[in-house]
């Protein structure tokens, strides 16, 4: 992990990370039921691309981790560049 908590401006980059040689900016988005990948909407995806864009060196990748808490448990998926 490089940094989590980024701020950049008035965005926020929740976790960088190094994935071999690759700077990978990561967003996470946590939800009690229901699927978390449908509040990763069009306009976060572009405010998220915005703030690692204007990183040096920007990220290579942009992923969203996906975190559903249930009664059973928690799921956890890890979608690869998402934006």
């Amino acid at each position: 992990m490089l940094a989590r908590n980024l701020r950049v401006g008035a965005d926020e980059i929740d976790l960088l990370v190094a994935w071999g040689r690759r700077r990978v900016a990561v967003e996470v988005k946590t939800l009690v039921g229901g699927d978390p990948v449908e509040e990763f909407t069009a306009a976060k995806a572009a405010r998220f691309r915005r703030a690692g864009l204007s990183l040096q060196p920007p990220p290579e990748r942009f992923d969203l981790v996906a975190v559903c808490l249930r009664r059973e448990g928690a799921g956890l998926r890890w979608l690869t560049g998402v934006c």
